[in-house]
């Protein structure tokens, strides 16, 4: 007997092609969502820190993603609360506890940077002419050529703290906490010079030390504990500091002791933004004490004048609707011509000729060190102090430029 084989269902074929469809469309697609999620997760998660939380009422422009960068050559970027910039740490601060880099013009003050590194800093305040700023990140850093010793401090007649010299061993009483690093330091005063006294914490304010001068310059000295027992005698008596003569100002400029004038109050005064306003005559700042209203004009009488700054009060007195006063800046006088290159003529592919120093501390047996102004050269392919070279610039940024040697400038040539 024979059996019949079942007929195909026909409603059943279009049914698995449009599974068989879905399948080919979603697995693609499925596996393409597991790859990007393998990625997400395994990717390093580079930790955020938070350097400092403004209110929303601080009326500061905060940037917290892009950084700015103030590193190239000709850049020109204006300070910005809350911003982040790039900088070169060129210089360290007289007490060694910050960098100094430059923004649009302007000292840039970081804490625990250090000379010759690049990094990524936040601004936490801006002034007139000087910047603070907090390290968010060291980027980079380079060798730089060690700077010219610091000319031996040389007492002046008459100085009450002539003898307090590197070495000097003598009392002092700590009188208040270093700002800089109480932790670790204290400081003292003698007859109006600052002593610093480092490894000592500030918790010992008001206890009488012996210390061994480490460092002396004309208004601060470093120190150190010698270990020994301060003495009990009473300490020597100095008499303070003589005075700086006072500043006379040039002929006609009217922001003289006594005198009475107007001015308008531009911004709140950095040290006393509650107690004194500042206004500015062409070059001159002058802080008015009691006027804070920003945009006031207010009659002022000078009651002090130094060459950069003076100190006034209102005079209670209305103040008039005529022009203010001026004072004009005297010109500089012109440089003189000279035939060595400036740091303008120091630019990417620029041949010029140049003064190797020393050798490069990092690579002595191939490059060396040239100057032009402030900016430090790196010259591959020149080591040998005192020769003059030609070299052409392969890299430049804001204080440290790269070039290799092409050969040697034309004086050398003709010897």
């Amino acid at each position: 007997m024979n059996e019949t084989a079942p007929s195909p269902d026909p409603a059943a074929a279009p049914r698995d092609t449009v599974w068989k469809t879905i399948a080919l469309i979603t697995l693609p697609l499925l596996g393409l969502v597991l790859i990007v999620l393998a990625i997400a997760l395994l990717r390093p998660v580079r930790p955020v820190v938070v350097t400092e939380i403004l209110p929303p009422s601080s009326g500061a422009s905060v940037n917290l993603g892009q950084i700015i960068d103030a590193t190239v050559p000709g850049a020109w970027a204006e300070p910005r609360l809350g911003f982040r910039y790039r900088l070169f740490v060129e210089d360290e601060s007289e007490d060694r506890s910050s960098g100094i880099a430059h923004l649009a013009g302007r000292a840039v003050f970081i804490p625990d940077a250090r000379r010759g590194q690049t990094v990524l800093a936040e601004v936490t305040r801006v002034r007139e002419r000087v910047v603070d700023a907090v390290l968010t990140a060291v980027v980079g850093q380079i060798d730089m050529p060690p700077k010219p010793p610091r000319p031996v401090w040389k007492p002046k007649a008459g100085d009450p703290t002539a003898d307090i010299v590197k070495g000097a061993v003598l009392d002092v009483v700590l009188t208040e906490p270093s700002s800089k690093n109480p932790a670790n330091e204290a400081i003292a005063r003698v007859a109006g010079l600052v002593v610093v006294v480092q490894g000592i914490p500030s918790s010992s304010i008001g206890e009488r030390v012996n210390v061994r001068i480490t460092d002396r310059r004309e208004r601060i000295a470093f120190a150190e504990p010698t270990g020994k027992p301060a003495g009990t005698d009473p300490l020597p008596i100095r008499e303070a500091r003589p005075a700086k003569p006072a500043y006379r100002p040039e002929p006609g400029d009217p922001a003289v002791v006594g005198a009475e004038f107007d001015v308008v109050i531009a911004e709140p005064s950095a040290k006393r933004p509650g107690e004194e306003g500042i206004a500015k005559i062409g070059g001159l700042v002058v802080a008015v004490k009691g006027a804070t209203t920003i945009g006031e004009r207010v009659n002022v009488r000078i009651t002090d004048r130094r060459e950069r700054i003076a100190f006034a009060e209102p005079t209670g007195k209305p103040a008039g609707t005529g022009p203010l006063p001026e004072i004009k800046k005297a010109p500089r006088p012109p440089k003189p011509a000279s035939n060595a290159p400036s740091i303008a003529d120091v630019v990417e592919g620029a041949v010029l000729e140049l003064n190797i120093l020393e050798p490069s501390r990092k690579n002595p047996d191939t490059e060396g060190v040239a100057k032009v102004d402030r900016l430090v050269i790196f010259v591959s392919g020149a080591t040998e102090p005192g020769s003059r070279v030609k070299a052409r610039i392969t890299s430049r940024m804001t204080r440290v430029a790269f070039a290799e040697a092409i050969g040697p400038a034309a004086a050398a040539a003709q010897k």
